[in-house]
């Protein structure tokens, strides 16, 4: 059975997700303290971290990924395209969260859609481009790791340099044309489903009419 715990914090309340399924599993957005971070995964008995994975390279989803990897003994997985922008908000993100930030050691850059396959878990990787150029969407079981592109009734931004609003249309539609209905682990906000999203959330009701 796979199961989630959402961990809430830094200067932005940035969600981490610890998903795991018996005692492995992995953490994804590592942007809350290491320590918050650790205490869960020992309160969970999850003895065994496959990887640290970033939805995408916002500083706020990744500041800890060198920190929370090296302690754990893991990789690191984020897009290619992604990759730069750990570094390119580095003075931004160091002054907000008043600590330096470490970047990962080891890093693993995937380019497209990949499904990672370990003991326990099967996590499929979309690529989902519109909030950041290399932004990802984590299916594993019934959940759906949705970052900053989906969120509980609205979507994520597309004012950044590295956004791009007609790439956000074409992974919305993505996500629309999956047909089980998902739990939905954001980047910011409140876990909602997938068909309830459908039904309320206006910019994903836009393409179905």
């Amino acid at each position: 059975m796979i199961r989630y715990r959402k961990i809430v914090g830094g200067p932005l309340e940035t969600n981490t997700y610890i998903i795991y399924s018996e005692n492995s599993g992995i953490v994804v957005d590592p942007g809350v303290n290491p320590d918050s971070i650790m205490k869960v995964i020992e309160e969970l008995g999850v003895t065994k971290v496959y990887s640290v994975i970033a939805t995408h390279g916002h500083f706020d989803h990744v500041f800890y990924a060198g920190r929370v990897s090296r302690l754990l003994s893991t990789r690191f997985l984020i897009h290619e395209l992604d990759i730069g922008l750990i570094s390119r908000y580095k003075f931004l993100a160091e002054e907000l969260y008043g600590d330096v930030l470490e970047l990962p050691e080891s890093i693993e850059l995937v380019k497209s859609d990949v499904v990672l396959r370990f003991k326990e878990l099967e996590v499929k990787i979309l690529h989902t481009p519109g909030h950041t150029r290399g932004s990802l969407c984590l299916l594993v079981g019934n959940l759906l790791v949705s970052g900053d592109t989906l969120f509980k009734g609205t979507i994520g931004r597309v004012d950044f340099p590295e956004s791009s609003a007609e790439d956000m249309k074409s992974s919305l539609i993505k996500l629309v044309k999956l047909s089980n209905n998902y739990v939905i682990l954001p980047g910011h906000g409140e876990v909602t489903t997938l068909d309830q999203e459908k039904r309320n959330n206006q910019y994903l009701r836009r393409l179905l009419e």
